[in-house]
């Protein structure tokens, strides 16, 4: 039985690496699992084994596989060796949230953000301070759901580079990519119509009088606070599902 399905001729390499990495991350291939030959790609594709071939050194370049001369692909341990990249695709692998990894996101966003407003605190200078401020009007300003997101998003941003941590920086990249991929995803942290920005307030306050800890806490019950809200919709989900497989089962009776 064939596990992918023909494609396009249009960048058909690209497609068939996405499609690859959509069944590794889904795990239909698991690490230490050898992919099926290049010859067998290329005839569930339906494509010519130079595509295949290209597709197969993207997955490689991504940390998702392991070319062994004479021994086929194999897939890695891509949490073990992979990098920041793949979480975009780690977090709604095929178009579906995936709960565990989103809890872990949120965990580390609470502590990442406690973390950069204790630093924004003792390190931004005037003009960080100035564009923290316009950041945080244009959030007050912001209304629904998208606006919201996109304020929220801006404000975390201009809170990173008033840190002045350059690591930061390059972590904003991956988190700003599985931000912007998963959009529905985040905005069901968000209230409907406004969100309540009194830890922003609290937070730019404090780093406006270099108070360290009251910034850095301030951001932190934000980021709990999104993962609290996250952590009951998923409780809600699962009740949901539950209540529709008992009421299929009454029905079948």
């Amino acid at each position: 039985m064939n596990t992918f399905q023909p494609v396009s001729r249009t960048r058909v390499a690209d497609q068939i690496a996405v499609a690859i990495r959509g069944a590794v991350l889904a795990g239909k291939y698991t690490p230490g699992e050898r992919l099926p030959s290049e010859r067998d790609l290329a005839s569930q594709f339906d494509v010519n084994r130079s595509s295949v071939r290209e597709a197969i050194h993207s997955l490689e370049a991504w940390g998702l596989v392991e070319v062994r001369h004479g021994g086929g692909v194999t897939v890695r341990d891509f949490l073990a060796g992979a990098g920041l990249h793949l979480l975009p695709w780690l977090l709604a692998p095929n178009g579906r949230v995936d709960p565990a990894m989103m809890h872990d996101l949120l965990t580390l966003r609470t502590e990442l953000l406690g973390f950069t407003g204790a630093q924004a605190a003792s390190r931004a200078t005037a003009q960080d301070i100035a564009a923290l401020q316009r950041a945080l009007d244009a959030l007050d300003l912001a209304r629904g759901v998208d606006a919201i997101q996109e304020a929220d998003y801006a404000f975390f941003e201009t809170l990173i580079v008033a840190s002045g941590n350059q690591v930061l920086r390059l972590m904003l990249s991956a988190i700003g990519a599985a931000y912007q991929q998963n959009r529905v995803q985040f905005a069901a942290l968000y209230p409907q119509d406004r969100m309540v920005t009194l830890a922003h307030h609290a937070a730019v306050a404090a780093i406006q009088r270099s108070d360290s800890e009251a910034a850095g806490e301030a951001m932190r019950l934000y980021g709990a606070a999104a993962l609290v809200a996250w952590s009951d919709q998923a409780e809600r989900r699962v009740m949901d599902t539950s209540s529709d497989e008992t009421e299929r089962v009454g029905h079948g009776r």
